[in-house]
């Protein structure tokens, strides 16, 4: 079964807590006018979440490495608090802080499990994640103050990122389900009808929605060398590859702008050596690749937040 997530472009997979994770960075993007960037850093390095406006100034780190390893993470709806995960009690938990790293509050608890890629739900209520034991990882769903845990995919089969679609009435997600290495698939808000979107030749994995919920970007080639940025109708159709990294070089996990105009994905295209990742911007029709945050040992994920 796999429990994998690419997180550095050198090795392509990194342990973490018995876990293989895939990195998440693309999440939900909400309807809005273009805010700043979160993202965080390579997990091998004590990962800390930043924030960056667009055009790459203004970069802030806003988590404390004091506190241990923050990383996914998740911008709320309304831009004022991010969710993300973290590692100060020793387990993996789901967190939200305020946009500028203060009031930070756990809000999942459970010694034993890993709680991984959380993500705001439309109105802001409620928050869709990961969920770790073993034998496999499923999408859970729970209110904001952390009550209400409902779990939505099987205990079979690995599902990872759910990506809420804007209208808050669909979750997309990744998954191993059929025993695939990893495919897209959509289910209603709570988890019934689960369709695959996705080929199982494109290995897709960290799905994206457009804010206007037409479109779904995703990144191909899960787990292996040489991954590239696909977008595709919401239903599955109209499949178009927006990026060409050049071979043994990945550009991965993508997301939205608040506006739809542009992406931000990484993107280890500069380096022979696979010692570093970019984040780039671009259009939404993949041009203009812009690189606005560089020479970082591996950037783990990213989100754009709504001003």
């Amino acid at each position: 079964m796999r429990r994998s997530l690419l997180i550095t472009f050198a090795s392509a997979l990194t342990m973490l807590s018995g876990y293989l994770l895939r990195p998440t960075p693309a999440v939900a993007t909400f309807p809005g006018q273009n805010g700043k960037i979160a993202f965080s850093t390579d997990f091998a390095h004590n990962p800390q979440i930043f924030t960056v406006n667009p055009d790459g100034s203004g970069e802030k780190r806003i988590t404390d490495p004091s506190q241990g390893h923050a990383f996914a993470p998740d911008w709320s709806p309304d831009g004022t608090k991010i969710a993300f995960t973290g590692d100060l009690t020793g387990n993996l938990e789901v967190y939200i802080m305020n946009a500028d790293g203060s009031g930070r509050t756990e809000l999942t608890t459970d010694p034993g499990f890993d709680h991984l890629s959380p993500r705001f739900s439309p109105d802001g209520t409620k928050i869709a994640f990961a969920r770790c034991p073993v034998p496999t990882c499923a999408i859970y769903v729970m209110n904001l103050d952390g009550t209400g845990l409902t779990r939505l995919t099987s205990k079979n089969w690995d599902a990872f990122n759910p990506e809420w679609s804007p209208d808050g009435t669909k979750i997309a997600f990744d998954s191993t389900k059929g025993g695939l290495i990893s495919a897209v698939w959509v289910m209603n808000a709570d988890g019934t009808n689960q369709k695959r979107l996705t080929a199982p030749e494109l290995q897709a994995f960290s799905p994206d929605w457009s804010p206007d919920g037409a479109h779904i970007l995703f990144t191909g080639n899960c787990c292996l060398p040489h991954s590239n940025v696909w977008v595709m109708n919401a239903d599955g159709s109209g499949l178009t590859q927006l990026t060409h990294a050049p071979t043994k070089h990945n550009e991965a996990v993508a997301s939205y702008s608040p506006d739809g105009t542009k992406i931000v994905l990484i993107s280890d295209r500069k380096y022979p050596d696979f010692c570093c990742s970019d984040l780039y911007t671009m259009d939404a029709n993949g041009t203009h690749l812009t690189p606005i945050v560089t020479d970082r040992p591996a950037l783990f994920a990213s989100d754009w937040g709504a001003a």
